[in-house]
């Protein structure tokens, strides 16, 4: 009786092991993923200066950077349905003149409002897409503006000049050609959070 007691013993020691031991190594599994889930979010929280970010794309684009005038607060609120509890901070810029259309905007949201954000320069950028029946020749550029996001940064960008026989070869190398010169400032702005 006695040694039936310790086998069956025996036995429930070992499933007992066998069972925790699984247990065990997926407890690491979660620990390690949740490192890594945790790590990619403190990339996308990575504290970046956003005048830094417009400095450098002003040097990339040199004197065909347009946007020469700053956007205040009231600005903001009426040009990007942007208001003063949206952000803790932004460098928005525009042209002198209205024929030109080249815009840079850039936004650290407040906390919680990163979204709402977006969805104003997503809406500010619909609305310059449909609106730029007035003027065709700054169509390409519209068309190929961008609205991109990192965590709670969100850049609204329209710059760069079609090369000039780009757009005497048609309307399609003239898109391609605003697309691949506005994609300089956004590969700059991706580089900030890589």
């Amino acid at each position: 009786m006695k040694k039936s007691y310790l086998i069956v013993l025996a036995g429930l020691i070992a499933v007992s092991v066998t069972a925790c031991q699984p247990k065990t190594t997926q407890n690491q599994e979660s620990s390690a993923q949740e490192t890594t889930v945790e790590a990619s979010s403190e990339e996308v929280k990575k504290d970046v200066d956003i005048s830094e970010i417009q400095k450098k794309i002003q040097e990339a684009y040199g004197e065909a950077y347009i946007p020469s005038m700053d956007y205040d607060g009231q600005a903001m609120n009426d040009l990007f349905g942007i208001g003063e509890d949206m952000y803790e901070q932004y460098i928005a810029q525009g042209p002198m003149i209205s024929v030109h259309v080249d815009t840079f905007v850039a936004v650290k949201a407040a906390e919680g409002k990163a979204d709402a954000v977006e969805e104003a320069l997503t809406a500010y950028r619909d609305k310059q897409v449909n609106d730029s029946v007035q003027y065709p020749m700054n169509l390409p550029k519209v068309s190929s503006s961008q609205v991109v996001r990192h965590g709670d940064y969100v850049f609204f960008v329209m710059l760069g000049t079609p090369d000039e026989d780009a757009e005497l070869k048609g309307e399609e190398e003239a898109l391609e050609s605003a697309k691949k010169n506005n994609q300089i400032a956004i590969d700059i702005i991706d580089g900030f959070f890589s």
